[in-house]
């Protein structure tokens, strides 16, 4: 049987999205249940879901290919579960795969955007481990997914069970993986960036990059996981150090980002220019990547074509402050790229 799909595997979690503040701004929580809004703005929030299982599930779904998607995380059972039903059913995906811990409440994370001195807007995260964090790789059942063509699993880091120390492969995600590739899956790994107090965890992912087809990473993950500074030698790394199949960095807005495997060698691709002003938040913009890296790779493309749709629906992603409202259907993003210059070609 010829395999279809892609399968995500981790994070489900929700977002609560804070307005843009600058240091120092006072802003009112809760103003809106005690005075009227002329005498003080409550602060806006905004719900959506995150992760990268929801986000790259999400924006794989409106990208809208036609191939099947799969979700697979666990939940608690409250409000927090009932958004991620129902974003998961809006969008056209089952939420058959999700796995119900009734004790535990839903993971969640707090994101507060800051704008710098310099007008860059950076991010706060505040994360509640919730459900996610009991999630085992033993839980996934690969017999469910036994069509599907392309797993991805993430985020390392960010899921205490599958970052645990193992004798093979580094990690207890190493197990999974390669029961994903023994079962003739494509497997695909992501991360949430190391700080220097969980550095140790993450060097422990070294040995597990064996059984990832497609490294798919940021540049300070990749050069944390390399300890190497420059992000188009620590690509090369990931697969001639590590044994990852296929290598992918993406170095953020001013780009480039890059893919290096033993066949294909090292392949660049600059990032395409988006007017500041119509950007409005950067949440999930990875996430947009690893998506339309995989859709790529589902389609059949060669490496220069994925890592180019890529670039593409990252910046498609930052029209809108959530993290997958903005995405857009695969003829609409490659209408994008037509249209858009790339900032190697902006003078």
């Amino acid at each position: 049987m010829e395999k279809t799909g892609i399968a995500l595997i981790g994070s489900c979690l929700v977002d609560e999205l804070l307005p843009v503040v600058q240091p120092g701004q006072l802003t009112y929580v809760d103003a809106a249940r005690f005075v009227d809004a002329r005498e003080l703005v409550s602060e806006q929030k905004q719900f959506s879901v995150g992760g990268m299982a929801l986000n790259v599930g999400v924006d794989l779904a409106k990208i809208d290919a036609g191939y099947p998607i799969a979700v697979i995380g666990k939940v608690g059972r409250d409000e927090r579960a009932d958004l991620i039903r129902q974003t998961l059913r809006t969008n056209r995906i089952s939420d058959d795969y999700l796995i119900v811990d009734p004790e535990t409440e839903t993971s969640w994370t707090q994101v507060i955007y800051v704008q710098m001195p310099d007008k860059r807007i950076e991010r706060i995260f505040r994360h509640t481990l919730g459900a996610m964090g009991s999630f085992d790789p033993n839980e996934v059942d690969l017999e469910t997914l036994r069509s599907f063509k392309v797993a991805m699993v993430g985020y390392g880091l960010l899921l205490p069970q599958f970052d645990r120390q193992h004798q093979d492969g580094g990690t207890q995600m190493a197990s999974l993986l390669r029961r994903l590739q023994k079962a003739g899956h494509l497997t695909a790994l992501d991360f949430v960036s190391p700080t220097a107090e969980n550095l140790f965890r993450f060097i422990r992912y070294r040995e597990t990059l064996q059984y990832v087809d497609i490294c798919c990473i940021n540049d300070d993950q990749a050069v944390a996981l390399t300890d190497c500074r420059q992000p188009d030698r620590a690509c090369r790394l990931l697969v001639d150090r590590y044994g990852a199949g296929l290598g992918v960095v993406h170095c953020g807005a001013q780009g480039p980002n890059f893919a290096y495997s033993s066949r294909d060698g090292l392949i660049e691709c600059a990032n395409y220019q988006v007017d500041p002003q119509q950007i409005a938040g950067n949440a999930g913009a990875g996430d947009a990547f690893s998506a339309g890296f995989l859709h790529g790779i589902h389609s059949g493309w060669n490496a220069g074509a994925c890592l180019d749709f890529a670039a593409a629906a990252a910046a498609t992603s930052l029209f809108d402050a959530s993290t997958t409202a903005a995405m857009r259907p695969e003829g609409e993003i490659l209408n994008f790229m037509r249209q858009t210059p790339k900032r190697s070609e902006v003078k």
